[in-house]
């Protein structure tokens, strides 16, 4: 394979973060945890207190101080057994991390998987920012996460990582030229068959253009779960309690015979892709969250992807590519989907260098090589659970 790396364009590897805590470009209010560190990224983890606030916002000239004391309703800590973060409401959490970046470094962030798969919105802000999830080039200052539960209230705790955030230099985003190259030398994408997917088989304009997956019933005594849609007014999901939640508690199950479904508007739902991705050791990806050419719709919150997802040195690509979870919400208007139908984007973006561990056993990743339609770390994976959850819901389907 081509060598993409680039240490003036790229993403930079954990081992360039690990040395940025070194000298200062990166501190935190408490040790690293071990695990925060990712291939290309580092965890954000919330600091002990927060603020239950008016509305949305960016600092802009006034500053995050101003801001809260115009906007801010009241502050409150977060003790060790957590606090509730109702539904719809929003709050304003500083980071434990702050930065003191190069002039050369700039940082981008977005939600990590779970809290995407748990409908939870989540957005960077910096002391006087004026765009969320972006630390301009040499930024020194803290941080501060702005958190709306959208489908479920949730329980956190100080030292909760909702987000994560990447370092960059220049142009990470490979071109068009370069992104046929790469497809057509390594198996990037892969089809729900298993085939590598070149670059004449694949949509390639402002990045690489994918599809959801809906099959059509297995025929082998139970439908298969294409989906779930998010149930209302259930209990809060505690961040910690990993595999304690039942599904069908949370989770309405979705199930069709390939005809078309129809969303309905404000509604979570999460479905899965319908290509698979394997990522090399000096490739990342980046999502676009929302397209509006594919349908009024947001299909993803947690838009990143570290190096070597769904990849393993010793295996071949159809036994280890791993399929894009979707979060899907429909926006003021009922959307149609089908099987097969384009509906999101991924660029490919280069490293510096390539990292020192990929995503995955050594990074302690929880969806490595997903290739069912998988729900956040917080819900058992038992049979049982599956087993009772009763066909609950018929989307719209048309005759």
């Amino acid at each position: 394979m081509r060598n993409y790396t680039d240490p003036n364009n790229g993403v930079f590897p954990a081992q360039w973060i690990r040395q940025a805590f070194e000298k200062g470009w990166i501190d935190a209010e408490e040790p690293l945890r071990s695990g925060q560190i990712q291939p290309n990224s580092l965890d954000l983890r919330l600091g002990t207190v927060g603020y239950r606030v008016q509305c949305s916002f960016l600092p802009g000239e006034e500053g995050m101080a101003q801001k809260l004391a115009r906007f801010g309703w009241y502050r409150f800590c977060l003790p060790e057994e957590g606090v509730v973060l109702e539904r719809n409401q929003v709050y304003i959490f500083p980071l434990m991390e702050r930065l003191a970046l190069p002039q050369n470094v700039r940082g981008r962030a977005n939600p990590k998987s779970t809290t995407g798969r748990l409908d939870v919105f989540c957005r960077l802000v910096t002391e006087h920012g004026v765009a969320f999830d972006e630390t301009p080039q040499g930024y020194q200052g803290p941080l501060y996460l702005e958190v709306v539960p959208r489908s479920f209230a949730i329980r956190v705790r100080a030292g909760d990582a909702l987000a994560q955030i990447r370092f960059q230099t220049g142009e990470p985003r490979l071109s068009a030229e370069e992104t046929r190259a790469l497809l057509d030398e390594v198996p990037i994408i892969l089809s729900s068959e298993l085939l590598p997917l070149r670059s004449r088989d694949l949509a390639i304009s402002n990045g690489i253009l994918l599809s959801i997956y809906l099959p059509r019933y297995s025929g082998q005594g139970r439908q298969a779960t294409i989906g779930y849609q998010a149930r209302k007014n259930t209990p809060p999901i505690d961040l910690r309690a990993i595999g304690q939640a039942r599904k069908r508690h949370y989770w309405d199950r979705l199930y069709a015979d390939g005809k078309p479904i129809i969303l309905e508007p404000d509604e979570f739902y999460i479905f899965r892709s319908r290509e698979l991705v394997c990522l090399p050791p000096t490739i990342c990806a980046e999502m676009v969250a929302f397209d509006a050419g594919s349908g009024e719709l947001r299909t993803h919150y947690a838009g990143f992807f570290d190096s070597g997802f769904g990849y393993a040195a010793a295996l071949p690509a159809t036994e280890t590519a791993a399929a894009v979870v979707l979060e899907v919400r429909s926006r003021d208007v009922p959307f149609l989907i089908e099987d097969g139908q384009p509906l999101f984007r991924i660029h490919l973006l280069r490293c510096t260098e390539e990292p020192e561990f990929l995503y995955g056993a050594q990074a302690g990743s929880s969806y490595q090589s997903q290739r069912d339609v998988r729900l956040s770390k917080q819900f058992t994976g038992a049979q049982e659970d599956e087993d009772d959850d009763k066909p609950q819901q018929r989307l719209n389907l048309l005759s």
